[in-house]
């Protein structure tokens, strides 16, 4: 009973964090299931009493959910250090606006503030810099426009001027919106002058897209997106599992050995 217990726990575990990465999957029984049947088939061939397997279990189980804490912590307040260096007044040529998941024909309101922050910059800018909206087609979403192309739309509603906006649409996700934006820049590229580029996001975006143009060699400011209080913790948690999954050999390994550690304090 314990252990159909312990098995209920990681399957719900792992079914929330799968349907929160992977939130239009159609078949995520699958990777539950295999995983299911694999922590079955160790027990099977394991050859140790009942009791000793549960407790390696229960002490593998507590150590990972502890370590995922410990992460989802350091990320919350990486997100909350983040704020304090971002949005200050500041002159830019170039205004990167990151794309979001549009699963309608209407831009999802994470997008909005961002595009909001982005038309709020514009304004308040005295050069008037050139607008990056950058996102592929989902295709998942009911509608056949690109997240750019949708993003366009809604400058362009707010009286952006159309040749200020540039359009890059086959990003489909934070690397990729770096990558094929920095290619549009670099046409503008010369050895006099380095064009200063502000990355527009969401608030709880900004440690991934930093990571990620940190390693990238990329030297930009940012502003950040106020996300409303309804949707924030949703996506903060989808964010958390995005970190996971980039660094998911690393967690591979950190999974290993806590299965390992834990069957040598009990076998």
């Amino acid at each position: 009973m314990i252990f159909l217990i312990l098995l209920a726990i990681t399957v719900v575990e792992i079914m929330v964090i799968y349907k929160i990465r992977y939130v239009y999957s159609r078949q995520p029984i699958w990777g539950i299931g295999i995983v299911a049947v694999i922590i079955f088939i160790f027990y099977l061939i394991s050859n140790i009493s009942l009791n000793k397997f549960l407790g390696a279990y229960t002490f593998g189980l507590a150590s990972l959910n502890l370590f995922f804490l410990f992460v989802m912590l350091v990320y919350m307040w990486l997100m909350h250090r983040d704020q304090k260096k971002v949005n200050m007044k500041q002159e830019a040529d170039f205004l990167l606006v990151m794309g979001n998941k549009c699963m309608t024909e209407r831009v999802p309101p994470i997008l909005a503030s961002r595009l909001n922050k982005t038309i709020e910059l514009f304004k308040a800018s005295a050069n008037k810099p050139q607008i990056i909206v950058s996102g592929g087609r989902n295709p998942h979403s009911l509608s056949d426009k690109s997240e750019a192309e949708m993003m366009q739309e809604y400058l362009l509603e707010a009286g952006i001027p159309a040749n200020h906006i540039i359009v890059e649409e086959k990003a489909m996700n934070t690397i990729q919106n770096l990558e094929f934006s920095s290619i549009k820049i670099h046409r503008f590229w010369s050895k006099e002058t380095r064009p200063r580029v502000i990355i527009v996001t969401s608030d709880y975006h900004l440690p991934r897209t930093k990571l990620q143009a940190k390693k990238l060699g990329f030297k930009v400011q940012y502003a950040s997106a106020k996300t409303m209080s309804m949707l924030k913790w949703p996506a903060m948690f989808r964010e958390f599992t995005a970190l996971l999954w980039y660094d998911r050999y690393v967690i591979a390994i950190v999974v290993g050995i806590d299965v390992l550690y834990s069957l040598s304090l009990y076998i």
